[in-house]
């Protein structure tokens, strides 16, 4: 650590690197130029500090470092001015949020004197994010800072994860430290776990004729993949995982259902609708898995770390609020153990059709894209995504093998999220390689990071599954608004007929032509491919080269994500063809 008499900016990057922070992400302005000053310095002097890694904007870098945690399971940083840039912020902040990633954002602030006076890029960061973020600080007094520093980070972790915001005022870097203030919250204490609960609800799997498991992202954050995994074995209870749960227990696994809700898997909305015990682990109940009429008749269990989950949406007939690593070390320590013969034998029968079988026709089905991928990376690349029907193909087609392995925004559903995230990724875990499936009208939301892409030399393989339209909407326009596809449509022009509503396969307007990419960014590859035939014969291609590439796939523009349960039914009612 630096003398007493070091400035706020010194003991920020100090605290940085005795917390083994590897990367920031993030880009400049007028509030943190002093934050970028010290790091240049000690850049220059050859002293250690974390990697600054400039994305192009403040968005992306908030996604690149959502990217970094889920990849890695470490912290992820992303630093950005004042006032735009920490408004630019608000939606990685949020998404983050929904999704429980634990990340910390370090937003510079006009100088203490000049807060509330409408100064020159003043926004009240702390008011902004505070719906939106675990916990937040705003830092005045340099004395502060290390105590608040170490905190948040503290705070980001443990727990439910969580964004956690540090906005700290121009003058707080610049003025040199003449002591530090002791820590000033208090931290809620921890509920002592209650074996009398866990029993009962071990009891009541044990004694359930047709007991599934919905296990949630809460089991990747507390790292108790494995312990789920043997768990299932013990109690032979299937069990599905949410959206953010994707890749905790393996694809080929007999016990595994795949995703449940609006757009899950048939074996996991079927054994939902049938169950008689329903046990979430780690997870929340969201609109998109609890549909009309989720859990009536049915018993439901409910383990969480966060205790105003539980009854939160759906009430619980069982319910302990408890780290999931305790309740799987005193579940395996029980003894207790169960075989659902019967049950499990029409699980399989239900397996054979996960995932969904799909046709075949004239143009390329995004489906066999990402089947194809998965066989080329042997289920075992970092897959992310934008959000959109690409999103939907890959979350029910890729074979997910491990935790971490999934990147996708689930909970906010942040379109351009995708790009930025997947450069942040393959910082998190070079091991891997990072493959993007995007949708073409998410892609373009965020893709002025492909310079900072090609800028990293970040080996990125990424597939734009190309229809023309913003896919999800238009799915959705035809089942709402008779297939009027005016907002939804992204090769229209002022020539278009302003009342066409046709499906036309063969209108592609390329705007942008991704194409020409490779002649904006240096050292990106960029293909095409049109033809079923050829799509084995690209994708490897791209596959095998050494650098970013970008493959438009001009897919099948009429195809739909399928199973459905349509808006306001229940999963007895879900389309599945």
């Amino acid at each position: 650590m630096n003398s007493p008499s070091c400035t706020g900016a010194a003991l920020l990057f100090d605290i940085l690197n005795d917390l083994g922070v590897e990367y920031i992400f993030g880009h400049t302005g007028g509030a943190v130029i002093p934050l970028h000053v010290e790091l240049n310095k000690r850049m220059r002097r050859g002293e250690q500090v974390p990697k600054f890694i400039l994305c192009r904007q403040e968005g992306g870098a908030g996604h690149a470092a959502e990217g970094y945690a889920r990849a890695s399971g470490r912290i992820g940083v992303a630093l950005a001015t004042s006032g735009p840039g920490a408004t630019n912020l608000a939606t990685p902040i949020a998404d983050a949020h929904k999704d429980s990633i634990p990340t910390v954002f370090i937003t510079g602030q006009v100088p203490s004197f000049a807060i509330g006076s409408d100064a020159f890029q003043e926004v009240d960061t702390v008011g902004m994010t505070r719906p939106i973020s675990k916990h937040n600080y705003l830092v005045k007094d340099v004395a502060d800072l290390e105590w608040i520093v170490r905190e948040a980070f503290a705070l980001a972790a443990s727990g439910r994860p969580g964004p956690v915001v540090i906005d700290i005022c121009k003058d707080a870097q610049l003025a040199t430290i003449a002591r530090r203030n002791p820590p000033r919250r208090r931290h809620r204490e921890p509920i002592p776990f209650d074996t009398a609960k866990a029993d009962a609800i071990l009891a009541a799997l044990a004694a359930a004729e047709r007991p599934v498991i919905k296990a949630g992202g809460g089991i990747i954050h507390a790292g108790v993949s494995a312990a789920l995994r043997t768990f299932v074995e013990r109690f032979d209870t299937p069990v599905t995982t949410t959206f953010n749960g994707l890749g905790t227990v393996p694809f080929a696994m007999p016990h595994n259902l795949g995703m449940p809700g609006m757009h899950g898997t048939i074996p996991a909305n079927y054994a939902l609708r049938d169950a008689d015990l329903i046990l979430t682990l780690g997870g929340r109940f969201d609109d998109r898995v609890a549909v009309k009429g989720f859990g009536a008749g049915q018993r439901i269990a409910h383990v969480d770390i966060d205790p105003s989950e539980i009854d939160k949406t759906i009430r619980a007939d069982l319910a302990l609020s408890a780290p999931l690593e305790i309740f799987f070390e005193h579940a395996l320590a029980s003894g207790l153990s169960a075989r659902h013969s019967e049950w499990m034998a029409q699980i399989a029968a239900w397996r054979e059709q996960m995932p969904a079988p799909y046709g075949q026709g004239d143009y390329i089905k995004p489906q066999a894209v990402i089947e194809l991928l998965s066989e080329l990376t042997d289920g075992d690349a970092t897959l992310v995504t934008g959000v959109g029907q690409h999103q939907m193909w890959a979350a029910q087609y890729y074979r997910f093998g491990r935790p971490r392995q999934w990147i996708s925004s689930g909970g906010l559903g942040t379109m351009g999220f995708g790009l930025p995230a997947a450069a942040g990724a393959w910082f998190g875990n070079p091991e891997h390689p990072v493959v993007l499936v995007d949708g073409d009208g998410s892609f373009q939301m965020n893709m002025q990071e492909l310079a900072t892409v090609v800028a990293n030399r970040i080996p990125l393989k990424m597939f734009v599954l190309n229809n023309s339209f913003l896919g999800m909407v238009r799915q959705w326009e035809d089942m709402m608004d008779g297939g009027h596809h005016y907002e939804t449509c992204l090769a229209r022009n002022e020539d278009c007929a302003p009342d066409c509503v046709e499906l036309d396969q063969t209108c592609r307007r390329q705007v942008p032509n991704l194409t020409g990419l490779s002649q904006v960014f240096p050292r990106l590859t960029t293909l095409r491919v049109k033809e079923p035939e050829r799509l084995r014969e690209v994708v490897e291609e791209a596959m095998g080269i050494d650098g970013p590439v970008v493959v438009d796939v001009w897919i099948d523009k009429s195809e739909n994500v399928l199973p459905m349960v349509p808006p306001g039914q229940g999963l007895a009612q879900m389309i599945e063809s």
